[in-house]
């Protein structure tokens, strides 16, 4: 359902901005624009209207972002963010990606943790954390061995 809905507002013309949003809030913040707006520190009803495509970030809003959310949360929003700000006539010549894929943080995508639930410190910490593991290879490495042994079952 949610990819329908997903496919219907990208024919619809609605913004990349507003489909990328609201396709984070849908995985990491349980579909929550309210839990997203208080990860962040943007107002729900902001939240709403960019999700509708009827408001598009300003600056100050994208820099907001990049510091509350990890990169692997942030870069498709401002990749999405950009090619809103790309001519329509000119669209479909260009193509705009990240530098490369985020592979060490695709390993802790599906960590669950609920950031809205965390005081503003506990978030910087967790982000912080998130952002070492992530810039060094054998800190990554070392995740990806403690999840996969982690998914043995026990009596190996």
């Amino acid at each position: 359902m949610f990819a329908e809905s997903l496919v219907s507002l990208l024919q619809n013309g609605v913004s990349h901005f507003s489909a990328e949003l609201t396709a984070l809030i849908e995985r990491q913040f349980e579909g929550s624009q309210l839990k997203f707006g208080r990860a962040v520190g943007i107002d729900q009803s902001m939240v709403s209207r960019q999700c509708a495509g009827l408001s598009l970030p300003d600056r100050a809003t994208i820099q907001r972002l990049s510091q509350a959310l990890t990169e692997f949360q942030v870069i498709p929003l401002v990749v999405a963010y950009l090619q809103d700000h790309c001519p329509m006539s000119i669209r479909s010549k260009l193509s705009i990606l990240p530098v490369a894929p985020i592979e060490a943080s695709a390993l802790v995508e599906n960590l669950q943790i609920d950031i809205g639930a965390l005081s503003v410190r506990q978030r910087r910490i967790v982000r912080e954390l998130l952002a070492m593991i992530t810039a060094d290879p054998e800190a990554t490495a070392f995740l990806a061995a403690v999840f996969k042994s982690s998914d043995r079952p026990a009596d190996e």
